[in-house]
């Protein structure tokens, strides 16, 4: 498949790089459809372990994920390139969620960025910030981002955003906490939005209880009063968004070598239903490392 976009490095992997991004045709950085995906984190310090997860609502089951892994970092792919979550050798995990499309560059493409030069949650808050003092501009979305010992959501909407930092637990899906786009929002499709803003409000109170491991599964299966399009764990109906793949990343700090040991848990159809499939990250990888994830992930 012909690459919708290539990337200009301007300087060296360090606070001040840029990243020009060059759209080849405005509909090559536009989702197919508002997918509106649940995405959220939570730290468990006495665990010494950061969990970064997210339900991906598609509208057809027809989709088939790939993935990357390299020396460096791991990631599942989007739509149209970039990535829709992550994890690098330093233990930052990012995730993101659309709110709305835009002409403007695609969060995925900001994940991948954010995973190849950033070391944590900090850094990549400082590397968005200055991006879009730069004149970078992103469609409405939100990123979450996670390290050892914070968690932060970064509502982006053009060149505005706004960002939210906890020690606990975040969530996000198809809308803002923050930024000022209600109005917006619910004039494109209020059912939607009602529908974002209950799936958030039953995040957060799921997400304030997790106390293990399991509870973010648990939370991942979740239909609260009954399942269906308002439900974390979203079914819907022939043409309907519905969630087709969920996945937890695990972040174990507690190592005797310094680096922090990973594993991401996949399970495709839905969740409620579905078995997750354990896979080892190990960084730097190899080329035998990354064919047995590939194997694992893909179920050869």
């Amino acid at each position: 498949m012909r690459a919708l976009y290539t990337i200009r490095i301007d300087c060296s992997r360090d606070d001040n790089t840029v990243i020009t991004y060059i759209d080849r045709g405005s509909a090559g950085l536009r989702c197919a459809s508002h997918m509106t995906s649940f995405a959220g984190a939570s730290l468990l310090p006495d665990l010494k372990k950061t969990l970064l997860f997210k339900n991906r609502d598609l509208v057809t089951s027809e989709h088939t994920d790939t993935i990357s892994y390299d020396m460096d970092c791991f990631g599942v792919r989007g739509l149209i390139g970039g990535l829709s979550i992550g994890v690098n050798r330093h233990g930052l995990a990012v995730a993101n969620t659309l709110v709305r499309e835009t002409e403007d560059t695609s969060p995925h493409i900001l994940t991948e960025q954010l995973l190849m030069f950033s070391k944590s949650a900090e850094d990549a808050m400082t590397m968005t910030v200055n991006q879009l003092r730069k004149g970078s501009r992103y469609q409405w979305s939100n990123l979450i981002l996670a390290d050892n010992d914070s968690l932060m959501v970064i509502e982006l909407a053009g060149d505005d955003h706004s960002i939210e930092r906890s020690t606990r637990g975040v969530i996000r899906t198809g809308h803002h906490i923050m930024l000022d786009t209600e109005e917006t929002l619910r004039h494109d499709n209020e059912e939607k939005y009602d529908h974002s803003v209950r799936r958030v409000e039953r995040g957060y109170e799921l997400v304030r209880r997790v106390s293990q491991v399991k509870d973010v599964f648990d939370l991942l299966k979740d239909h609260g009063e009954r399942s269906g399009s308002a439900s974390i764990c979203r079914h819907g109906e022939e043409g309907e968004e519905a969630t087709e793949v969920s996945y937890v990343i695990e972040v174990d700090h507690e190592s005797d070598t310094g680096r922090p040991r990973m594993m991401i848990h996949v399970a495709r159809g839905y969740p409620c239903q579905a078995t997750y499939t354990s896979i080892p990250l190990i960084f730097p990888a190899d080329e035998e490392i990354i064919k047995r994830a590939n194997q694992l992930y893909f179920g050869e």
